[in-house]
Order: structure tokens, then sequence, then C-alpha cells
């Protein structure tokens, strides 16, 4: 595997918060959370989401172009 020094701290990072989660997904997500909004103050960044209520995300293909290998 293709590995670097950022990769290797995601990944040590994403270990850590799943042991800290006890393999709960609601509290995996609540804890990036928390350490987004960490990061977003620390380096005075802000993020903008997108507002999808009520709607849905075009495929950037058709589904019926997408060519999906054989198994």
């Amino acid at each position: 595997m293709i590995t670097n020094p950022v990769l290797e701290e995601k990944d040590r990072v994403q270990r850590e918060l799943s042991e800290m989660a006890g393999e709960d997904m609601k509290k995996y997500s609540e804890l990036v959370h928390q350490l987004f909004l960490q990061v977003q103050e620390q380096y005075g960044l802000k993020f903008k989401y997108a507002d999808l209520t009520g709607g849905f995300i075009r495929p950037v293909m058709p589904l019926d172009e997408v060519k999906l290998p054989l198994a």
C-alpha cells in the first residue's frame, strides 16, 4: 500500500476515534464533528455545506452509462 506521513496520521486519528467511540457509529460521528470544529477554529477556516433540503444530488454520469466490472 502507498503511504506517506499525512496518510499515516489520518489512519492513526481514525483508529483513535474508533477506539474512543467503542464501535458506536453515532459516537464516532460526534467525535469527528467535534474534531472538525476544533480544526476549523484552530486554523481560522470556515467550511460551507451544500443545502440539500428536500433535494437530491444528481449523478455525474447517468446510471445506464455506468460500466461495472464483472464479478
